[in-house]
């Protein structure tokens, strides 16, 4: 698919000042890919996804070149957030969301390539209809009820969750996303026609997390407006009504005339009233944990940002948590060797080797080292007290029984075994590349386990 919808006369028109489709400029972020891990393995999604292949290597780092459209697809599918946007971090996204849903109660999501194909058809085709279909998008998106990304394929299941996990708890009712019909389809991002799918696979996640649904919307004017309430037209309007009912209303139109028009400041106090609030949610999440935990910060596992987001929406609302179900590894105990290979090459230092505490171990065997151990005990007491009693040991004797004694009093090493922190582990596969014994493999747990 040749990129004729993406012309220099496009870019200089429906993005001035910009030099590129998007915004921002494509990082990567070396410590974080598993390219470029201690243990390194060959991860290719960005590269094998990226639509113009604008990602190569370049020593010892992944860089992009002048064919880069900064649509941040690749930001989307790295299981490890090792690729950013310098303007348009996925953190930067999660908060603009937030945000707007403490605003308006329905919020609409849109590609920025939307706003510039209606920039430039004001310029060609049929401008009359198309100025008032982009007078209806820029109104929604200055009134914080439209949020426009580089590219839908940018964002990622746990940002969409986010988003969803607020309806129905604070004043947000609906989410949607504006597409003109037939547009991924033309669209230069689109040239290996997957990222329909990648999107479209993320919301469908979402949304089974959360039972609710994302909207499509194919008109300008189905994106939701801000709604400016007139009590003077409500009184005028002659609606007939009983003197309570009427009361009632007027009083409705009020409030809603105060929050919405002339309570700039009142909205203000609710909005930071909320953010308080969400902080101190984030308090009833194990993240906390890292906060006060005694490890060196080089050797705490890591939170990357996607799951950081998700764990955050579900200290703001935990009704979903038992629906979030992630892959996840795990590690068979009969194969595994304790060689810690995987814990070396875990990238966010989810696995590690502990020793098996005492309700961890097999009780039989436990209860079969008492006895046996008392019985030798007895045994050589025994053995001791006839030979004093006879005279029959000598001081060599008694110092080799000492030493043996003393040799049997001392604790055996505590078994051990690699475990494997669900809140922290991406299902990267990092460690099954590795695993010399394919000791390790993968498993499916409940976000439950994220709350304390």
């Amino acid at each position: 698919m040749e990129n004729e919808l993406l012309t220099p006369e496009l870019k200089k028109r429906c993005n001035p000042g910009l030099s590129d489709f998007g915004t921002g400029n494509i990082m990567s972020l070396t410590t974080q890919c598993l390219r470029y891990a201690a243990t390194p393995t060959q991860c290719s999604i960005c590269l094998d996804f990226c639509p113009v292949n604008a990602l190569a290597e370049q020593g010892r780092r992944l860089a992009t070149n002048t064919a880069c459209l900064h649509c941040g697809a690749c930001v989307g599918v790295c299981p490890l957030n090792a690729i950013s946007s310098t303007t348009r971090t996925i953190q930067k996204i999660n908060q603009d969301f937030l945000l707007s849903s403490l605003r308006v109660e329905e919020l609409c999501i849109t590609c920025e390539r939307t706003l510039a194909l209606l920039r430039l058809q004001t310029e060609t085709d049929e401008p009359t209809a198309a100025a008032a279909q982009l007078a209806l998008i820029e109104q929604a998106a200055s009134s914080s009820n439209l949020i426009h990304v580089p590219c839908l394929a940018m964002l990622s299941r746990e940002l969409w969750f986010s988003l969803l996990n607020e309806i129905g708890v604070e004043q947000l009712e609906a989410v949607s996303v504006y597409l003109p019909p037939g547009q991924c389809a033309s669209c230069p991002v689109n040239v290996k026609e997957n990222v329909e799918d990648l999107f479209g696979e993320a919301i469908s996640t979402a949304e089974l997390w959360t039972q609710r649904e994302v909207a499509l919307l194919t008109e300008a004017a189905q994106v939701p407006q801000k709604r400016h309430a007139n009590v003077r037209a409500y009184l005028s309007s002659g609606i007939e009504a009983g003197r309570r009912e009427a009361f009632t209303g007027f009083l409705r139109e009020v409030r809603d005339s105060w929050n919405e028009v002339g309570g700039d400041q009142q909205k203000k106090l609710i909005e930071a009233a909320k953010q308080r609030e969400r902080k101190k949610a984030f308090e009833r999440t194990r993240l906390i944990d890292e906060r006060t935990s005694d490890l060196p910060i080089n050797k705490r596992p890591k939170a990357v940002p996607e799951r950081f987001i998700l764990v955050e929406a579900l200290g703001r609302n935990s009704e979903h948590a038992a629906d979030v179900l992630l892959t996840v590894s795990c590690t068979d105990e009969q194969l595994c060797t304790l060689c810690e290979t995987c814990v070396t090459a875990c990238p966010v230092r989810a696995r590690k080797l502990v020793a098996l505490v005492a309700a961890e171990v097999d009780e039989t065997s436990v209860d079969a080292s008492a006895m046996d151990g008392t019985a030798g005990t007895t045994a050589a007491a025994r053995t001791a007290g006839e030979d004093g009693a006879t005279g029959a040991g000598d001081g060599a004797d008694t110092a080799e029984t000492m030493s043996a004694t003393e040799a049997a009093a001392e604790p055996e090493p505590a078994p051990q075994h690699v475990v494997v922190d669900p809140l922290y582990c991406l299902g990267c596969s990092a460690c099954l590349q590795v695993c010399p014994t394919g000791a390790c493999g993968f498993t499916t747990v409940s976000a439950d386990e994220f709350l304390l």
